[in-house]
């Protein structure tokens, strides 16, 4: 195996520590579990002077709920949340992704920041995250600040954080009488990236839907909610023909391209397909019936 080279590996052990090596040291780079970045390097070599290692930073690793939010760290890895109780009541959608995301060795390794962070369009983490309603801590030496996590997404593989900056929290709020799902579709289960994503949350009054999320991954630039299809939904009482006129209209309204891994057309076709599996789980698990 031929070994990495051409840069100089930091392991902090506080998140100070880390962000004054982020704030002083051109070229640096945080890395977790590196399941997404260490493979580039042997195609592409290491474009990073500096690695910064966060994986020794214990306050940036838990999950746990306070009165509002349930809080997760940006290096829990996807096998501590597969785990977590908390994480399959409150959290179903982010469960579901989890349990099928990578291999067994790339869930031990990989971690939640990690794939928020690579900004791929089809991350796994992400439209459950957007469905939930989640945010997250921005923070450098100088500033902290929370916002939506549709804000962190600039474009494929791109963030809005700046060279200083690391992600250091995800939240998102509490809820009772709802339901949420995620469904996928790759070529092979567990170990390629999904061709197309999609995750429901459903907020239930009786047998009317009273609030709705949908956000879908693969079909454009960046992970997205579809606030068109959400309005086909709230408000009405939920019916197979509404969940399919909701799927319809995404659609209508994806963006995807043709790659290695699908066409746009098939990608099309197949948003509706995983939005309407998506809205059922979770109309059912917010203890609906159609």
């Amino acid at each position: 195996m031929r070994p990495l080279t051409g840069f100089e590996l930091l392991r902090p052990r506080t998140l100070v520590g880390a962000l004054e090596i982020m704030a002083t040291l051109e070229g640096a780079q945080p890395i977790a579990g590196g399941t997404d970045l260490i493979p580039t390097f042997r195609d592409l070599g290491c474009k990073h002077r500096n690695l910064v290692d966060l994986g020794l930073i214990p306050e940036l690793n838990y999950v746990f709920e306070d009165g509002r939010y349930v809080n997760i760290g940006p290096t829990t890895t996807h096998a501590q949340l597969q785990a977590t109780n908390l994480i399959r009541e409150k959290a179903q959608a982010l469960h579901d992704a989890v349990d099928v995301l990578g291999s067994v060795q790339i869930r031990n390794r990989g971690t939640i920041g990690g794939n928020l962070c690579n900004a791929s369009p089809a991350a796994d983490t992400a439209p459950p995250l957007l469905v939930l309603d989640a945010e997250v801590a921005v923070s450098s030496l100088d500033d902290s600040r929370w916002m939506s996590l549709q804000e962190l997404f600039a474009g494929p593989k791109t963030t809005t954080l700046d060279p200083d900056e690391l992600l250091t929290g995800i939240r998102f709020p509490k809820t009772e009488g709802s339901g949420s799902a995620f469904h996928r579709l790759c070529r092979r289960r567990g170990f390629t990236l999904s061709v197309v994503n999609a995750a429901a949350y459903v907020d239930r009054e009786g047998e009317t839907c009273r609030s709705v999320r949908i956000a879908l991954g693969s079909v454009a630039p960046t992970p997205v909610r579809i606030d068109e299809a959400e309005g086909e939904l709230e408000g009405k009482r939920m019916t197979e023909a509404l969940i399919d006129e909701a799927a319809e209209a995404c659609r209508e309204r994806v963006s995807p391209i043709d790659d290695v891994r699908g066409t746009a057309e098939y990608r099309r076709d197949m948003s509706a397909v995983v939005v309407r599996r998506a809205l059922r789980e979770a109309w059912r698990r917010a203890g609906g019936e159609l």
